[in-house]
C-alpha cells in the first residue's frame, strides 16, 4: 500500500498514477538535461548526462511512490524501456508483466511501447482502445525523444507490454 491519504491507504498503482501526474510540465533546459532531468537520471544506475531519460522517469516515480523494496523485490534503475521487461520478470509477486497485453491496462501500469518507449498508465482504454498516459522525454506529438514530461493519450496497438503493481 502507498501512504495514507485523508486516513485510507492508497494504492500502489494509485500513487504511481498521482506522482507521474505531479511531473505534468516538467521541460529540459538543454537537451536531454536539466535540474528536474538530472533527478530522474538519478534514479538509475547511468551517470547523468545528455542521454535519453523515458525509463529514467519511471524509475523515478517508482522511486517517489514509497514502494515497500524487499529482497525480493527492488526497485528498477535501468535506463532502458524494454529492460523494464527483464526487471519485472526478476522480482516476486508484487509485479506482473502481461505481453502481449490484451488492452488490459489500468491505471498505475507501467506501459512499455514497440517504439522503445515507456510511461505510466493514468487510465484504461476506452471503446477505442485510446487511454491516457504520463511519459518523460517526449513532446506534444508523443516522439520517444522530446523535451519534458507530458499527459498523452494512445493506442493499445502502441503498447509492447504492461506491468502491473499488486494494490
Amino acid at each position: 500500500m502507498g501512504p495514507p491519504e485523508g486516513g485510507r491507504k492508497v494504492s500502489v498503482p494509485e500513487t504511481i498514477a498521482k506522482v507521474a501526474l505531479g511531473e505534468v510540465g516538467v521541460r529540459e533546459t538543454r537537451t536531454n538535461g536539466g535540474a528536474r532531468i538530472e533527478e530522474y537520471q538519478k534514479a538509475t544506475w547511468l551517470p547523468v548526462g545528455a542521454w535519453p531519460w523515458c525509463a529514467a522517469f519511471v524509475c523515478w516515480v517508482l522511486l517517489n511512490s514509497r514502494i515497500a523494496w524487499t529482497k525480493t523485490f527492488v526497485r528498477p534503475v535501468t535506463a532502458g524501456a524494454w529492460d523494464f521487461e527483464r526487471w519485472c520478470k526478476a522480482q516476486d509477486y508484487s509485479v506482473v508483466l502481461k505481453k502481449p497485453h490484451r488492452d488490459d491496462i489500468k491505471r498505475g501500469d507501467i506501459v512499455v511501447l514497440v517504439k522503445s518507449h515507456i510511461g505510466i498508465a493514468t487510465g484504461p482504454p476506452n471503446k477505442d482502445g485510446i487511454f491516457s498516459t504520463v511519459e518523460g522525454n517526449t513532446n506534444n506529438g508523443g516522439a520517444r525523444e522530446g523535451d519534458g514530461v507530458y499527459a498523452k493519450t494512445r493506442h493499445v496497438s502502441e503498447i509492447r507490454s504492461r506491468i502491473r503493481f499488486a494494490a
